[in-house]
């Protein structure tokens, strides 16, 4: 059976102030009528035949999850008590499948990217199912990258295999320069976090790289406690670790990725969400009504009925919620998170 996992526990605090902790970036319709994790859902929807769907998400959510969930068959709902970053999310999930299924496929997925294709996405996904059937190995999709990205990992793979190419490295966000050398070389694909392999193997390589992760998750799964106060004393014995660099990274001798036959974005902040809103000649984009004058490349997301005018400024991420307003330079969008860490409780 093909389980879907997707992850749906992250802050989303690069989206303040319109993400916030109870209702973060992956509740959110930034980019239609739906919510970034509907369309995720949507998307997944018949990938196989034989298919059960997970939610990997968070306690403080449980109310939003409910809602979006309430009329899906065939999904199940896993609520992390705090975030210990993937690790501890993937192996939960694995060993969840595992109970259903010995031969288990994990699917894993974040909730809350952007795909423009997608038959596209389906074909990529069940290209990686039919090689983990054949050959059991760890595949990781990779995006293609079109310009030197700072903002994500990079994989590193063999290039002179067709079409499913042996990972050789992964590699942390880099400085500009590298991300150049990366593109220029074309042997790296831009790591989006999507994978898909047996569940056993998955367990298997965790037990060798984060066994503690193993015996604690294996202890709760094993007395059926998924009870988010129950888990806390095991999820507070967790070292916050990635996936990535507690254990694909040494396993990297087992690994194969598949190149996406789609376009792919994780917004990972406002500055990118401005390629997805409709723009003015100026490169002003919005949501909103808004009027520019002698303003130029600004970035307007408005939740009010408010007029919006900008008058002789160029570069501005603008966000105007019911209790908020952020006005920030664009070249300064990823200190967000740090603006968001030094608010007040209430405005989180």
């Amino acid at each position: 059976m093909i389980h879907v996992m997707i992850m749906a526990g992250g802050k989303g605090t690069r989206f303040w102030p319109l993400s916030r902790h109870y209702k973060p970036k992956q509740f959110l319709s930034i980019l239609g009528d739906r919510s970034l994790l509907e369309t995720t859902l949507s998307r997944v929807d018949g990938l196989a035949s034989d298919q059960h769907n997970w939610i990997l998400g968070s306690a403080l959510h449980q109310d939003n999850l409910n809602r979006i969930c309430a009329d899906i068959d065939d999904l199940s709902i896993l609520l992390e008590p705090c975030g210990r970053n993937t690790a501890a999310c993937i192996a939960w999930g694995a060993f969840e499948a595992l109970k259903q299924d010995p031969d288990a496929i994990c699917v894993v997925l974040s909730a809350d990217a952007w795909v423009d294709s997608s038959a596209g996405f389906r074909e990529t996904l069940q290209l990686a199912i039919d090689v983990v059937k054949q050959k059991d190995s760890l595949v990781t999709i990779g995006i293609p990258p079109t310009r030197p990205h700072t903002g994500y990992g990079y994989i590193s793979v063999d290039t002179s295999a067709d079409g499913i190419l042996p990972v050789q490295s992964f590699t942390e966000k880099p400085n500009l320069e590298e991300a150049a050398s990366y593109l220029a070389q074309g042997s790296y694909y831009w790591n989006a976090g999507m994978f898909v392999w047996r569940a056993q193997h998955i367990l298997d390589c965790i037990q060798r790289h984060l066994p503690h992760h193993y015996d604690c998750i294996k202890s709760f799964t094993n007395q059926d406690i998924r009870d988010p106060k129950q888990l806390l004393s095991y999820y507070e014995a967790l070292e916050p670790i990635s996936i990535d660099y507690g254990v694909l990274e040494h396993e990297t001798a087992n690994m194969v990725l598949i190149p996406a036959r789609f376009a792919w974005d994780d917004i990972g902040n406002w500055s990118s969400l401005a390629s997805y809103l409709p723009q003015d000649e100026s490169q002003n984009a919005s949501n909103h009504d808004m009027v520019a004058v002698n303003s130029h490349r600004n970035m307007v997301f408005s939740e009010s009925n408010k007029k919006i005018v900008l008058g002789h400024v160029d570069d501005l991420i603008v966000v105007d919620t019911e209790d908020a307003l952020l006005i920030l330079p664009k070249e300064h969008d990823q200190s967000i998170k740090q603006i968001y860490d030094n608010l007040e409780s209430e405005y989180q």
